[in-house]
Parts: C-alpha cells; sequence; structure tokens
C-alpha cells in the first residue's frame, strides 16, 4: 500500500491526537539540498522537531541545527565525549550507582555510525519516497496496539530497549534504524521538558521496512481487541475516510466468556 494510504488505515483504526512522523537520513548532500522542504532557520532539540512534525510541521535539519548535544551526539552530528563514553559523565550527576552502571548505558545505546549530510522530518503522510523510520507518540492505548499490530505477524515482542534517557533520539529513532527492529519509550526527562509531550504519552519507533506490516496488524487485530465503544469510532472514521468498514464486527471478541463472577458493562 501508498504511504497516504496507511496513514489513512492507522489514524482509522487508531484515534490519534497526533500525525505518524518519518524520519529520513541523507548521505548525499545533493538528494538532500533537492528534497523540497524548508531548511530550518534555527536551531531545534531533534526531539522538539519531531513533535513539531507530529502537528503538520515539516523541515530540514543538518549539523547546526541541533540544539541538544546528547540528540546530536545520537544522530552522529557530534562525537560523544570520553566522559560520556566511559560512563563518568553520567555518574558525576547522580543518575546511575556507579561508574560501571553509568558506562553500560552508553556502551549499549546504538547511535548512528555514519554521519548524515541531514536530516528530513515531517509528517509521514507528506513522503513520496520511504523515510527510514516511523515514530509515533501517543496514548499507551494506541501503542499497546501497534504492539498488538506487530505481534500479528511477529510474535512476542522481544528487543525492547529503553531506560529512560535519549528517548526519542535513541530509543524511537537511532536504534530501530540500527537494528530494524520496533521500540518503544515512556519518554525521558530533557525531552518531556523541552518538546513538552503530554504527562500519559509515550513512544514507539518503526523501521519504514515493517511500517505497512505493523498498519496490517492493527487492522487484523481490531475485531478481537478492540471493544463495541471503539469499534463505532473506528467504523466512523473509515467512513469518513471512504474506507471500507465491513469487516468491522460488534459483540465479539478473542476473550468472550473466558471471565467468571460477572463483567462490567463495557458496551
Amino acid at each position: 500500500m501508498d504511504i497516504k494510504n496507511s496513514v489513512d488505515l492507522i489514524e482509522s483504526y487508531l484515534d490519534l491526537d497526533r500525525k505518524p512522523v518519518g524520519i529520513k537520513f541523507f548521505f548525499d548532500k545533493d538528494e538532500f539540498e533537492n528534497f523540497e522542504i524548508p531548511q530550518r532557520n534555527s536551531k531545534v532539540t531533534y526531539c522538539n522537531s519531531v513533535q513539531l512534525a507530529s502537528k503538520g510541521s515539516a523541515m530540514k535539519l543538518t549539523k547546526e541545527n541541533q540544539a541538544c548535544p546528547n540528540g546530536a551526539m545520537a544522530l552522529k552530528m557530534k562525537e560523544v565525549p570520553e566522559p560520556m563514553a566511559n560512563g563518568k559523565g553520567r555518574f558525576s550527576k547522580n543518575i546511575y550507582k556507579d561508574v560501571e552502571t553509568s558506562k553500560s548505558i552508553s556502551d549499549e545505546m546504538q547511535f548512528l555510525k555514519e554521519e548524515p549530510v541531514g536530516i528530513v522530518v515531517m509528517p509521514l503522510e507528506d513522503y513520496k519516497e520511504d523515510p527510514d523510520v516511523v515514530v509515533m507518540v501517543s496514548s499507551p492505548y494506541n501503542i499497546m496496539r501497534m504492539i498488538q499490530g506487530h505481534g500479528y505477524f511477529n510474535g512476542y515482542t522481544n528487543n525492547l530497549k529503553t531506560v529512560g534517557l535519549q528517548a526519542v533520539c535513541h530509543d524511537l529513532t537511532t536504534y530501530p534504524y540500527n537494528t530494524g527492529d520496533i521500540n518503544i519509550t515512556l519518554l525521558c526527562p530533557g525531552t518531556r521538558l523541552v518538546a513538552d509531550w503530554q504527562v500519559d504519552e509515550i513512544g514507539m519507533g518503526i523501521p519504514f521496512e515493517k511500517w505497512n506490516e505493523v498498519v496490517m496488524g492493527v487492522k487484523e487485530t481490531t475485531n478481537p481487541f478492540e471493544r463495541n465503544d471503539k469499534k463505532k469510532g473506528i467504523e466512523k472514521r473509515l467512513k469518513e475516510r471512504g474506507l471500507d468498514a465491513s469487516g468491522i464486527k460488534f459483540n465479539e471478541n478473542y476473550d468472550d466468556g473466558s471471565y467468571t463472577g460477572g463483567k462490567i458493562d463495557i458496551g
């Protein structure tokens, strides 16, 4: 399916407050310069650029635009300083109990291995060519549904990695890019400050090659996992977009008849 159709589907099957964001790395200067969206004319943290794109903005970023040293390190636009690499930097701020634990965090993070000429950050629906990573920040419920969509085709999610630091730049971007696997994050204090995410939002990063699969998995697991009230909203959004809603089945779920002792009225 094309990118626009995939976004129409996920925005129908999930009630999203933010747009899925596509991230594309450029390693060729001419290709980057010829990509027809505006170059950011001031500094911005990478995570805030993602937040802005989730509300409709589109921008190209270079090394000169990076406002956060940790984000720049993850994106290979700044070298990792020795105090960060050896663990002494974070340990000195009392984030971890000892230098060894602090160093293990740096050792485990998977940053870009090659410095890009530039990065495009914009709503996924605006791409005509494939991005590298899709980032979604949403409610825990919607991220749960995305995990279930991934599980439909792939089974158990074994490789989730997060520690409450470098949440958007590493957890949602460079880790999925490097591993080819999905990841989730509970975000981190830094991005919650500078990008102003809502207190109940978490994130998911998806390599683009897995994006359509996850979207189709969400669609296929709608009838077993969604309750009637959610299904009514899905049906309405599908019809509003001119999409087929005939597959929505009410009054059936994966756990029908499983519980004893009564249940609340959930519609």
